[in-house]
């Protein structure tokens, strides 16, 4: 649970700079907006392929994602599923993205092993979100999202788009980790002070016994 936590509290903050886009005038199109930060669903699910094919495609924005299909879909951008086996397959990765944006068009590039995917992310100015996708051959593949949020400047992400209880957690794990890293540097320190304090008391009374013996040799 922790790790798990600790993951996603790790990808919203490493992810800002690989998602968000600068646009033109200034505007900014940020990529989380399009993706869930579980790594367990993709925000773009079952997505519908134009050619007859048994095929259907899964894209999440920003963060990776994995199923547990017994296939190879596992820390995927992008993935296409088999109606028939239910086995889902990988075909894109996050940290291979490159992103474009021409005539008002904003477009995801991926290339994964000798697959080639192409999201083309259209702006729509109201109304639920649309997908589709497309196969041109084996390896080529193009994905199709319609959204208020792929319009630039729409759409902010922000950590409040966790759930409260979720915040709440990782506000404590943070709280706990802090606390246990100062005890051990107080510790640390105390036990240090501690030893110097036992030589300083040691000192006084190895100087009076040395003290004594010279005086008793003397003497002899």
């Amino acid at each position: 649970m922790f790790s798990f936590l600790l993951i996603i509290f790790i990808q919203i903050i490493i992810c800002y700079s690989n998602c968000v886009y600068n646009i033109e005038n200034g505007l900014k199109l940020d990529i989380r907006t399009l993706g869930y930060t579980n790594g367990k669903i993709p925000k773009y699910d079952q997505i519908s392929n134009i050619n007859p094919t048994r095929k259907t495609f899964s894209w999440n924005g920003c963060f990776s994602y994995s199923k547990s299909d017994n296939g190879n879909c596992t820390n995927a951008a992008a993935c296409y599923t088999d109606s028939i086996s239910n086995i889902s397959i990988i075909i894109a990765k996050q940290d291979s993205v490159q992103f474009k944006y021409n005539y008002g068009s904003s477009i995801l590039s991926y290339q994964y092993s000798n697959i080639h995917l192409t999201v083309f992310l259209i702006c729509r100015v109201d109304g639920e979100d649309t997908t589709i996708a497309y196969q041109d051959d084996s390896t080529t593949y193009s994905i199709y999202i319609q959204s208020q949020c792929c319009c630039p400047g729409v759409c902010s992400y922000s950590i409040q788009s966790l759930s409260p209880i979720i915040i709440l957690i990782i506000i404590i794990i943070i709280f706990l980790f802090g606390y246990i890293i100062g005890s051990i540097i107080f510790l640390k320190y105390n036990h240090q002070s501690t030893k110097s304090n036992q030589f300083l008391c040691l000192n006084p009374r190895s100087y009076i016994r040395n003290r004594t013996f010279h005086n008793d040799y003397q003497n002899i």
